[in-house]
């Protein structure tokens, strides 16, 4: 890894904790500086502003939910499992940032514009991997043959289908993480897709 790498590394990981503790408002450079063990200079050598700071976090965050995601989904065999893999690890993410909850809500008119790139490009990785899913399946017998087309439409509905989970009515995130709500969402998809058995 290289100089600039742990720099920026220590700077996110500084910053971080502070967006997390106090939001994007409240954190002032001086402290990311601070927390990061860098000089006041250091910070503005690396991120021009606060903001740029607070967009790196987010897309750092976003850049490990994937790979989390990513490694889950790799490490099942069946297309099945595998879209159970992809959501269970998709909503341990979403846990696992809960620290960024109330930041991205108190902040969230002076942060959409960059929020939303980045949510656009995360969206886009997710619909892709779906994708993959959808053709292993395919390809291998479990789903039935799905046109390219179909297989498009399904990957965005199935992420935007995914994401409801992200704000549940009236269940709290802790009971989310039963894998029976999982189990169930798959196999009710499953059921319109799979082969009859």
């Amino acid at each position: 890894m290289e100089k600039d790498e742990i720099v920026i590394g220590e700077i996110l990981a500084g910053a971080k904790k502070l967006f997390g503790r106090h939001g994007l408002k409240k954190t002032t450079m001086e402290e990311i500086a601070s927390a990061a063990g860098k000089g006041k200079s250091t910070l503005y050598y690396y991120f021009p502003s606060k903001n740029e700071i607070f967009e790196a976090v987010v897309e750092d965050e976003m850049k490990n939910v994937v790979k989390r995601i990513r490694e889950a989904v790799n490490f099942s065999s069946t297309a099945k499992a595998k879209l159970k893999a992809f959501l269970q690890a998709q909503i341990t993410s979403i846990i696992g940032f809960h620290s960024f909850k109330e930041v991205l809500f108190d902040d969230i008119v002076n942060s959409m514009r960059m929020l939303i790139a980045i949510k656009s490009r995360y969206e886009q990785i997710q619909i892709d991997m779906i994708k993959e899913i959808l053709l292993g399946g395919s390809q291998s017998g479990e789903f039935k043959e799905i046109s390219l087309e179909r297989m498009n439409k399904m990957s965005f509905i199935i992420v935007t289908f995914f994401r409801g989970l992200h704000f549940p009515l009236s269940v709290e995130l802790s009971e989310i993480k039963k894998n029976e709500y999982f189990d169930e969402m798959i196999d009710m998809l499953i059921e319109g897709i799979g082969r009859k058995t």
